[in-house]
This record gives C-alpha cells, structure tokens and sequence, in this order.
C-alpha cells in the first residue's frame, strides 16, 4: 500500500525530527514524503537535507498551509495523499488504519484521524458534528456550529476532515479540482469537502489512526514580506474565507443570511472596543471585495451541483447533526 504524505512546513525545525521519525516509522505502508518548505529561516532545511530519501520543494510562505499542500500534489507518486502540518507526529498504524478506510466503490473518499496533545494524550479532535446555534460567528453558515470533538464510531461519517491532518485519494482530490489556493488558513477543509459532499464523496472518522499536533504552532512566525505574523494574516483570512465559501456555493436566498457575518463581528469588535482588531475587519472586508471575482467564476463553473446541492444545505445535512449530548468521559484514549 503506497502512500505520499505531504508536509506543508514553515519554520517548524523544532517539529520535524520527531515527525520525520514518526512517518518513517510508519507500519503497513510504502511511505514517500514530501516537504513542501515555505521559505523557513529557522534550520529547517539543514535538517530536511540530513533525509536525502525526502523530496523538498519551495513555496513562498505568504501563499499559506493548502497551497504547500498543492505544490506538493504535483510531485506526488501516489495514489493516496496524506496531507499534514509540521506540528505533528503519528503513532505507528496511523497511516495504515487511514488507507485501509478509504473504499472507492463504496465512495469513501476520504479519513480522518483522531488529535491528541503533542505531549500528551489530551483529546483535541476527532468526529465532526453540526450543530444548530442562535449565531456562529465563524461558520459560513451562521446558524450552524462545529464540535471537533464528537467520539463516534470508527467508519462514522463526517462532512470534513481536518485539513491539518487527513487522507485522500488522488482520484476524487482531482475530480474536486483540488484546493483552492486562495485560502491561507481556515476553513479551506470545508471548501474542499462541500464539493466532496455536493458529488456524493464521504469522509470517515478513524479513531484507532492517532495523530498528536501541537495546534497553531506558526501563529507567531512573522511574514516579513508582508510585515504582519501570521496569526495576524490568518484573522484576516479567516474572517474572508467565510464570505467566500458562500459566495461559491450558497444559493441566493441563504447569501443574506452569510452576508451578516462579518458586521456582526464587527459590531461585536467595536462594542469591546478592539481598536486593533477592527482595522483587520476592514482588511478582511477589502479581501473579500478582493477574491469576490474568483469565486463568482467558480460559482458559476459550478452552477449545476449548486443548484442540486446548494451549499448551505452541507451544514443542515440531517447525518451531519449532533443529535445527542456528548459524554465526556468517552473521549479517552480510544483502544488500540
């Protein structure tokens, strides 16, 4: 079983031994990994060149995590793609349990591993579920919410994976027109998988493929080329993102209610008086009048499936709800 892993790194030479370790340990899998390297200044590439068996590419780091993901995409030999952040390591059967999920006829697409602490085995993430709020501030759909952390059944559908960490299959990645680079952090799993979903794709849950992120490692790396952190550009594209991912695939009678988001928040920033933060609203704005035309283009590309499954319909998905209160004592450590 051949797998190419795609690590999309920046600055993350504190991370990468481990991880490097952790996918070469990897059991049951013919493993190749790609390093996409953003342009690191921190000892990255001194010990990516310790691996000559690893194949590491460039891509500027102001273009963000999927796009990493994309350049490597092209120099895959794969037929299974495992997408992953720097700031992670993967306990042995992880990748296996992954491929062994997946089943093209039965149109799973996708699998998604469960997240636990770094250091640690404090649950972070594992099935995705939908649930009806008052208002979500940062869903596309502001009357639904997310809960990562939802114990479901191994094989359990969910509408996304964690774009952190998951697997894919080449076939339905290219079939899906792959990511879309205009996203630098956020959301951008959501925007792949509504048209996974819009096509008749699954995604499973797999707890027993454990996977341990240390979660927003780069926030504090600075764009120097752009002259903000990250976690600063992530704000902004973040808050973007939203409006766009209505944009492409909303019909037009939920596109008001996708339209309020944003001066909601940025009500709420002026009401608290988050001075700073209200100039990144506007930048957020002037991003989304920015990318507007894009995602017209697409939405009109994908008129047809929009019509058949407008997108607001993924976050209302009666299999994607969470119906029950969630027991938070079964999200211990789920048995080997």
């Amino acid at each position: 079983m051949r797998v190419t892993a795609i690590i999309s790194n920046f600055n993350g030479a504190r991370f990468l031994p481990r991880l490097i370790a952790s996918l070469q340990a990897q059991e049951g899998v013919e493993l190749e990994i790609v390093v996409v390297d953003r342009q690191s200044t921190d000892g990255s590439a001194e010990i990516l060149a310790r691996h000559p068996g690893i194949r590491v590419l460039s891509e500027p780091p102001e273009t963000g995590l999927v796009a990493g993901y994309h350049r490597g995409v092209a120099s895959a030999g794969s037929d299974l793609l495992f997408f992953s952040n720097e700031d992670m390591w993967f306990e042995p059967g992880c990748l296996v349990r992954l491929a062994e999920a997946i089943d093209l006829p039965g149109r799973v697409a996708a699998s998604d591993g469960w997240h636990f602490g770094y250091d640690h085995d404090a649950f972070l993430h594992g099935a995705t579920r939908f649930q009806r709020v008052p208002w979500a501030i940062n869903s596309p759909y502001p009357r639904r919410s997310a809960d990562f952390e939802v114990p479901l059944p191994a094989g359990s559908e969910v509408p996304f994976p964690c774009a952190g960490a998951f697997m894919i299959h080449r076939s339905v990645y290219e079939e899906l027109g792959g990511w879309d680079t205009g996203f630098f952090l956020d959301h951008e799993d959501i925007d792949l998988f509504i048209r996974a979903w819009q096509r008749g794709w699954m995604t499973v849950s797999v707890p027993e493929a454990r996977i341990h992120h240390a979660i927003n490692a780069s926030n504090n790396h600075s764009l120097s080329k752009l002259n903000v952190s990250v976690s600063e550009r992530r704000y902004i594209s973040q808050r973007s993102n939203l409006s766009v991912i209505a944009l492409k695939y909303f019909s037009i009678r939920a596109l008001p209610l996708a339209a309020f988001v944003w001066p909601v928040v940025f009500l709420n920033n002026l009401k608290s008086g988050r001075w700073s933060v209200l100039r990144r609203d506007f930048q957020a704005l002037a991003e989304i009048f920015r990318r507007a035309p894009a995602a017209m283009r697409f939405r009109r590309s994908n008129m047809a499936w929009n019509r058949s499954h407008p997108g607001e319909d993924f976050f209302r998905e009666a299999r994607f709800q969470r119906i029950v209160p969630v027991d938070p004592s079964a999200t211990a450590r789920p048995a080997a």
